[in-house]
C-alpha cells in the first residue's frame, strides 16, 4: 500500500513537471500584429484631400515622409485644369504610363517635340492625367462636410460653394502643413523636401528579404527655354507606404461599338468614330443639342451647368444596378426640367466625315430607336481605378482590407477609403499611431474576421469604431484624444439634406421631423451595406 502511495505521488510529480514545461516552453499565440522593424521613412502616394492628411499626421509623429502626387500641384481630383483628360489611351498599361520603365534606374531622358509619335503637351497630360473637372460645378454636401481640419472656410462662405473654393481650401491646407508644390520646410538643412510634384508612382513592390517597399517613381519637368522635356526614372525605399490614390484614378470609357478616344482616333479612325472630347465651359454648347451618357452626380451637375445654354439636353440611362434606387431617384431629379431622358445606347453608326462634327451620326438605343441632330455627347460615366499594389489587380477595391485601411498580409501597408473630408483625420492619426507603436492591430486572422464584419457598418458607427480605437489606444500608450465630429456640423448637414430633398420634391417629410432625421456625416451614403462602395463609387451608375 505505501508503494503504491508513493507510485501515485511521483507520478502526480512528473505530471506536474510535464505540465509546467509545457508552459515554460510553449511559444504563446500573439495577440497582436507586430513588424519586423521600426517603422521610420513612409511614402504617401497622392496629394488629394486624404493624401495631404496621411502627410501632416506623419510628419507630426515624426516620419520621415515623402509624398508623390502624379499632378504638378495639390487637389487631387479637385485640381482644375485648362488642360484636356486623357482617356485610357494605353489599357495594357497603369494610368498614364506611355513609357516602358528602363531596366537600370536611375536614368534621366529628354524628349522633343514628336518623340516616340508623342507631342510634348501629350506626353505631359499622359503623365499627370489632367482631371475632367468642370469649372463652373459645385459641390453636393454643405461645406461642413467638405472641410479639412486645421484651416476653416470663411464664416461668410456659402454653405454650398464652388469647386474653386473647395481648391483653395485644400491649397491653404497644404501650405499650413507645408505641402503646396512651392513649398520646402526640411527638419534639416540636408534633408529632401517632403513633397514631390509631376512624380508618378510607376510600380509599388515589396523587398521580402529586406521587409521594406520599393517603390519606382517618374518625374517629368517641361523645359520651357528648350522647348524640351526632362524625365527622370529612379527607386527610393520605404517602410511603410500609404496609397492615397483612391478610386478615381482614370475617367471611365464605356464599351459602347463606335465610341473611342483621341489618342486611337489618331490611328486613323478619324473620320468614323465619335470623340470624347469635352469642353469644360457650358458656354461652349449655347444653342447646341447636347447628348449626356449618365445618370449619377457629375451628369445631373453637368446638365445643371448647361441648362441656360444649351438648346436641348437629352440623358441616356442605363438601369440602376446599385441597392439603392432611392438614390438613382435623387440624382435623376438633379436635373433641369429641360432634361429628355433616353435608355441605353446601344451602338453608334460610323461617321461619312467628320468636317461636321457628329450631327449627322445615327446614335442607336437599345429599345430600338436612333438619335440623330446631336452636336455634342459628353461622357459623364465616372472612374475607374487602376491598383498600384497588388499586381495585376483589376478590382477597384483592393481585397484584404482591415477597417483601419492596413492591408491584411502586410500592416505596413494602408490603403485611404471613405470621404476624406470627415473620416480622413480618424484614419490618419490611426495609421500613425499603429507604425509609432502607440496603437494596436489584431492578428492577421483576427484582422480577417473584422474586415468581414465592417462592411455592415453604416453612417456614424464607422466614426465611433474610430474613436473608441484611438482613444483607448491613448489611454494605454499615450497620445491625444478625439472627439466625434462637432453636433453643430450634423444638424447642418441635416438641416441640409431635408431642404435638398425638398427642393427637388423628393422627400415627403415634413420640418417638424428634422429633428428626427437620421442621417450620417457620410453625406446621406445609409443603406448600402457596403460602405466603400457607397461612399466612392460612381462607376456603376452611369
Amino acid at each position: 500500500m505505501a508503494f503504491l502511495t508513493v507510485s501515485l505521488v511521483l507520478l502526480s510529480f512528473f505530471i506536474s513537471v510535464s505540465t509546467q514545461s509545457q508552459n515554460v516552453f510553449e511559444t504563446p499565440k500573439p495577440l497582436w500584429t507586430t513588424f519586423h522593424h521600426p517603422i521610420r521613412r513612409v511614402a504617401v502616394v497622392g496629394a488629394g484631400p486624404a493624401g495631404l492628411q496621411a502627410t501632416a499626421k506623419l510628419i507630426e509623429h515624426n516620419f520621415t515622409v515623402r509624398l508623390f502626387e502624379r499632378a504638378p500641384h495639390p487637389g487631387g481630383n479637385w485640381l482644375y485644369s485648362e488642360e484636356t483628360p486623357v482617356r485610357e489611351p494605353y489599357p495594357d498599361k497603369p494610368v498614364g504610363q506611355t513609357t516602358e520603365i528602363p531596366a537600370k534606374l536611375p536614368v534621366t531622358r529628354y524628349y522633343s517635340e514628336g518623340d516616340d509619335g508623342l507631342t510634348l503637351d501629350e506626353r505631359w497630360t499622359e503623365h499627370w492625367q489632367p482631371r475632367p473637372l468642370w469649372d463652373g460645378l459645385h459641390i453636393n454636401t454643405p461645406k461642413v462636410s467638405t472641410e479639412l481640419p486645421d484651416v476653416k472656410y470663411d464664416p461668410d462662405t456659402p454653405w454650398v460653394v464652388s469647386n474653386r473654393a473647395v481648391q483653395r481650401h485644400l491649397r491653404s491646407y497644404a501650405s499650413h502643413h507645408c505641402l503646396n508644390s512651392n513649398d520646402h520646410c526640411p527638419a534639416t538643412a540636408s534633408a529632401p523636401p517632403a513633397t514631390a510634384y509631376s512624380t508618378r508612382v510607376e510600380k509599388v513592390e515589396k523587398d521580402m528579404e529586406a521587409h521594406t517597399w520599393v517603390l519606382t517613381l517618374r518625374r517629368l519637368e517641361r523645359l520651357h527655354e528648350s522647348h524640351r522635356i526632362l524625365a527622370e526614372w529612379w527607386t527610393e525605399t520605404f517602410d511603410a507606404v500609404v496609397l492615397a490614390t483612391g478610386p478615381y484614378t482614370a475617367p471611365h470609357v464605356p464599351d459602347i461599338d463606335g465610341i473611342v478616344d483621341w489618342s486611337k482616333a489618331k490611328e486613323g479612325e478619324q473620320y468614323s468614330v465619335y470623340h470624347s472630347q469635352v469642353y469644360r465651359h457650358p458656354q461652349r454648347y449655347a444653342n447646341k443639342t447636347v447628348l449626356i451618357v449618365g445618370a449619377s452626380v457629375s451628369a445631373s451637375e453637368i446638365a445643371r451647368e448647361l441648362g441656360s445654354f444649351a438648346h436641348r439636353i437629352i440623358a441616356s440611362v442605363r438601369p440602376a444596378n446599385n441597392s439603392m434606387p432611392s438614390m438613382r431617384q435623387l440624382d435623376l431629379s438633379r436635373f433641369p426640367n429641360i432634361t429628355e431622358f433616353v435608355p441605353e445606347i446601344a451602338f453608334l453608326e460610323p461617321l461619312s466625315g467628320h468636317r461636321n462634327g457628329i450631327r449627322s451620326g445615327k446614335i442607336h438605343l437599345i429599345n430600338g430607336s436612333v438619335l440623330q441632330g446631336i452636336d455634342e455627347m459628353i461622357l459623364a460615366t465616372g472612374f475607374r481605378g487602376s491598383a498600384l499594389f497588388p499586381p495585376n489587380s483589376t478590382t477597384k477595391r483592393p481585397k484584404n482590407i482591415h477597417w483601419t485601411g492596413h492591408y491584411i498580409p502586410d500592416p505596413t501597408l494602408a490603403y485611404t477609403f471613405g470621404r476624406p473630408w470627415t473620416l480622413g483625420r480618424y484614419q490618419s492619426y490611426g495609421l500613425a499611431k499603429v507604425w509609432q507603436g502607440s496603437a494596436r492591430l489584431p492578428t492577421s486572422e483576427q484582422m480577417k474576421l473584422e474586415e468581414e464584419y465592417w462592411r455592415e457598418w453604416l453612417g456614424e458607427a464607422v466614426f465611433r469604431r474610430y474613436i473608441t480605437w484611438l482613444n483607448n489606444a491613448s489611454l494605454e500608450h499615450g497620445g491625444r484624444f478625439v472627439e466625434p465630429p462637432p453636433i453643430e456640423n450634423l444638424e447642418v448637414l441635416k438641416y441640409y439634406m431635408l431642404v435638398y430633398l425638398f427642393n427637388l420634391n423628393y422627400n415627403t417629410r415634413n420640418l417638424d421631423s428634422i429633428g428626427n432625421f437620421d442621417i450620417s456625416m457620410l453625406s446621406g451614403q445609409l443603406g448600402d451595406k457596403d460602405a466603400w462602395e457607397a461612399l466612392v463609387d460612381e462607376d456603376d451608375d452611369w
